[in-house]
């Protein structure tokens, strides 16, 4: 009698652990990550340097950068 209930407690021991997993698998599809480069990149102290040397460039850069990051957050 006493083999029964430990098989019996053995099998039940997963069953919180596979819960906790299907709730990660499913709910890890929510969680999103902002995509701020062109912000980073701004702050970036040699920005000012990069924005006089080549102003065309660098708007251009940052242009591309934020049509791309609009595109993958609008695809989540």
């Amino acid at each position: 009698m006493q083999l029964i209930c430990l098989e019996s407690s053995k099998r039940n021991s997963g069953v919180p652990t596979r819960m906790l997993l299907l709730m990660l698998l499913l709910t890890s599809g929510c969680v999103s990550a902002k995509l701020e480069n062109s912000e980073r990149l701004m702050s970036h102290p040699e920005f000012p340097a990069a924005a006089q040397t080549a102003p065309e460039f660098t708007r251009e850069a940052l242009k591309t950068i934020n049509r791309l990051e609009y595109e993958i957050e609008r695809r989540k």
